[in-house]
């Protein structure tokens, strides 16, 4: 999963959304290899896989879903250790088997976030403690400072959060000089950011407090929307955990589907122009197949290049709709009219 985070840092500037391929997939910390270490550590890496994949920490109170924790091991597919090179950690990595989970999150009621999911670019200044007292001069996290960046790239892989760090080059500290992020200057930032076209925008400052208490200032930009963040924690990363936490709980309250009932669920029907083949056709039913909250599609009419289909929903239609805009593969022209672009 750390890897992944990582790995996101090396795409085009030019992404967007990401797949998430490994999503079903959580490493937690171990004391050792033995056989109650993870028995131990597969029941937290299930929980956390439920906080991951619905994205709402309150689904752990949850009767059905308390239940499977205690029996967490019938939903996993396989295990590996890895041990952290920086602190000697182990790591004990757990990939549980999604066409387990989904099903049972339905049977909870609880709400399901697909794999498709903002990329996120996180602008993070940090103003480190000195060895010998005081602070060290203030700093942007990136890829060139592996000291900072490894330990907070896993607490946003552990939400499921795509993240894309800045490379901090000539053309970033020109265009977003340290103290316009430090202060959070809304129209620097965002102008900084515009090279990247990431989906949305995080921006914060974390330092330490003269008692020791490590705060995060910032404020997330998503379209025209904005959230600001105030969290603060012992160590930089419970500051920072607070943060991802309050993220992927705004994102999910945007993209997760909550199932309906069976006498809830609605109906919608929607065209598609520009199918021009049957490759097109195929690709646009595969497509909305895979979108967490669409349950079933009946074809309707094949009129030329334009299809006509009918959508049973899962939960919310206004959900599906930004998912849809989202991952940018149809264009809306009008309401329930969409346009192939893939």
């Amino acid at each position: 999963m750390r890897l992944f985070v990582l790995c996101l840092c090396l795409l085009s500037f030019n992404s967007y959304a990401v797949k998430i391929s490994d999503l079903y997939r959580v490493s937690v910390a171990v004391d050792d290899q033995s056989a109650k270490s993870r028995e131990q550590g597969i029941q937290w890496a299930f929980q956390q896989l439920l906080v991951k994949v619905s994205g709402d920490h309150g689904i752990l109170s949850n009767p059905t879903l308390t239940a499977a924790s205690a029996d967490a091991q019938r939903y996993v597919q396989g295990f590996s250790y890895q041990t952290d090179l920086v602190d000697d950690q182990i790591y004990l990595e757990v990939w549980f088997s999604k066409a387990l989970v989904v099903p049972l999150l339905k049977r909870a009621g609880a709400p399901i976030w697909g794999e498709n999911r903002p990329l996120l670019l996180n602008w993070l200044a940090i103003e480190p403690p000195a060895a010998g007292g005081g602070v060290e001069e203030r700093v942007i996290v990136s890829n060139s400072l592996p000291q900072w960046h490894g330990r907070f790239a896993r607490l946003f892989a552990e939400r499921g959060l795509p993240v894309l760090w800045p490379t901090a080059d000539l053309e970033d500290s020109s265009a977003l000089p340290i103290a316009a992020l430090w202060w959070l200057m809304p129209d620097v930032i965002k102008q900084a950011s515009l090279r990247y076209q990431a989906d949305a925008v995080l921006a914060g400052r974390l330092n330490q407090s003269a008692e020791g208490l490590w705060q995060y200032v910032g404020v997330l930009f998503n379209g025209d929307d904005s959230l600001s963040l105030l969290t603060s924690g012992d160590t930089p990363q419970e500051a920072l955990a607070g943060v991802t936490t309050k993220v992927s709980e705004y994102f999910a309250e945007r993209f997760a589907i909550k199932p309906s009932s069976a006498d809830n669920r609605q109906g919608i029907r929607v065209v598609i122009t520009k199918v021009n083949d049957f490759t097109a056709y195929s690709q646009v039913l595969s497509y909305l197949n895979s979108i967490t909250g669409v349950r079933r599609i009946e074809v309707s009419q094949v009129d030329r290049d334009n299809l006509e289909l009918y959508l049973s929903l899962e939960g919310d239609w206004a959900k599906v709709q930004r998912i849809i805009r989202l991952d940018k593969k149809l264009i809306s022209i009008q309401e329930k009219e969409f346009e192939w672009a893939h």
